[in-house]
């Protein structure tokens, strides 16, 4: 499970860690900023509590056509009604005849929703009508089980299969892949820019959307999770939470903060937010890079899950709990 977040009584500043400088010479140029968090306010899961849905096996999430769509590790996808918070359709994916073969992944292009599935052949993806809930396109892409996140662009959805990210068209379903040099394991994408990451690997790496080219590659220690705000890209790490530019310069780092393995990264138009694996939920303001909120659980057992902000809330699952819990925004 992810490491738990740990909050410093520091308070908020940064600290710039510069090189030394003798006469003559000129000073070496600042390092990345080393960000102690504090958050400016707290609340408890209690204090923020909408309801509390068990779904078993319940992991990643997405939103469209007007519901809430969940992920089971055990091969399904199940719809949410915002308005009644209650399961409103179950749809079965995996057609594979041994159940612990089982795959990750949800995403949206904004029209339909997208999902991994396995079969005895290899891990597929699908495509997904939310107005009839009905399966209407089923890719085989070899898909790398553990990607969480299956974000598109304009020119489609863009998937990890083992060294490459295959691009898959939204209509046709036509798969482009595309070298990375790696196995990636975690993918993000927003707009002209897409990042793929490489746990194992120590490898970082951002491509042009618009023909799959490398822009920029680099190293940081076991990269997993990232996301795409505006002009910067945010990477948990072994070492904790990165923020960094698209030339993929380090600009600071958080080390109190990370999702680990059981937690989440996600951004929105104004936020980024992580999810640690023990649920505490914080929420950072990429205008200033302080941490702005942190919600955390108190009595709920929480343990690994993903976390979504839609239809005014914050969602986050807990798979060993089988539960999908919703949270006011404040």
């Amino acid at each position: 499970m992810g490491a738990a977040l740990r909050v410093s009584s520091l308070g908020w500043g940064l600290l710039l860690v510069v090189g030394g400088c003798s006469g003559g010479t000129d000073p070496a140029p600042a390092g990345p900023a080393t960000v102690s968090v504090s958050p400016a306010r707290t609340a408890a899961y209690s204090a923020r509590l909408q309801s509390v849905i068990p779904i078993e096996n319940a992991d990643g999430l997405t939103a469209a056509g007007g519901a809430l769509w969940v992920k089971t590790d055990d091969g399904r996808v199940v719809r949410i009604d915002p308005a009644t918070n209650r399961v409103s359709g179950v749809l079965k994916l995996d057609t594979n005849s041994d159940p612990n073969d089982y795959c990750q992944g949800i995403g949206t292009d904004q029209t339909s929703v997208w999902a991994c599935a396995t079969t005895d052949k290899g891990t597929d993806v699908v495509k997904i009508d939310p107005a009839n809930r009905r399966i209407v396109r089923r890719i085989a892409v070899g898909k790398v089980f553990d990607q969480l996140a299956l974000p598109s662009t304009v020119r489609g959805l863009w998937v990890l299969s083992g060294s490459d990210v295959s691009l898959v068209d939204h209509e046709t379903g036509r798969v482009t892949k595309y070298p990375l040099g790696v196995r990636g394991l975690q993918v993000a994408a927003a707009e002209d820019l897409v990042v793929a990451t490489s746990a194992t690997e120590n490898a970082v790496i951002a491509l042009d959307a618009t023909n799959g080219s490398v822009i920029a590659r680099t190293t940081l220690p076991a990269p997993r999770l990232a996301a795409v705000s505006g002009s910067d890209i945010w990477v948990d790490t072994g070492d904790g939470l990165v923020r960094m530019s698209r030339d993929l310069s380090v600009k600071a780092k958080y080390p109190s903060l990370g999702a680990g393995l059981g937690g989440d990264l996600v951004a929105t138009p104004d936020a980024v937010w992580l999810r640690a694996g023990n649920g505490t939920i914080t929420r950072l303001d990429p205008s200033t890079g302080q941490a702005v909120e942190q919600v955390a659980p108190d009595g709920q057992q929480i343990t690994a899950g993903s976390l979504l902000i839609a239809y005014d809330s914050i969602w986050t699952t807990s798979g060993d709990e089988g539960t999908l819990t919703r949270l006011r925004l404040s």
